[in-house]
């Protein structure tokens, strides 16, 4: 068993599953750790949606706000109470953020879904998981969603 565990969650089914193992690893005493960081959402109009820009009008308080909503669902989705679950929500690059948080609470494990909502971007430029799984100073545990066929 481990004592702490941290979740990334981004909304996909992949973090959800992940969520779902997680809280199997752990027992009564265990601390378990979520952690979100907002990305923003693409710019509509032509010269920002060009670049990869994020709307002009995008908010920290926004960013929160979309964090929360993704971790709060992702809690409903594996029946947590969130008295129970410590939540992180970061503003930097995911793969930076993940991994100081697990420094900075001495992390037993990392556990996070093989694949996340950007798998197109992680296709050219490389997932999350990989970069983590091979950053960390803690064992990561990838878990892949499994085929319904």
């Amino acid at each position: 068993m481990y004592r702490s565990l941290l979740v990334p969650l981004d909304g996909s089914d992949h973090a959800a599953h992940a969520l779902a193992v997680a809280v199997q690893m752990l027992d009564d005493h265990a601390s378990l750790y979520v952690i979100n960081v907002p990305e923003p959402p693409m710019a509509t109009d032509r010269l920002g949606a060009s670049v990869g820009a994020a709307p002009l009008d995008y908010t920290p308080e926004m960013a929160r706000e979309q964090a929360e909503q993704v971790i709060q669902e992702s809690l409903d989705k594996a029946g947590l109470n969130r008295n129970k679950v410590h939540v992180i929500v970061r503003g930097r690059p995911a793969v930076e953020a993940i991994l100081e948080e697990a420094r900075a609470l001495d992390i037993d494990a990392i556990v996070m879904g093989s694949r996340g909502l950007s798998d197109l971007h992680g296709l050219f430029v490389g997932s999350v998981s990989h970069k983590v799984s091979h950053l960390a100073s803690c064992p990561v545990i990838t878990v892949h969603l499994p085929n319904k066929t």
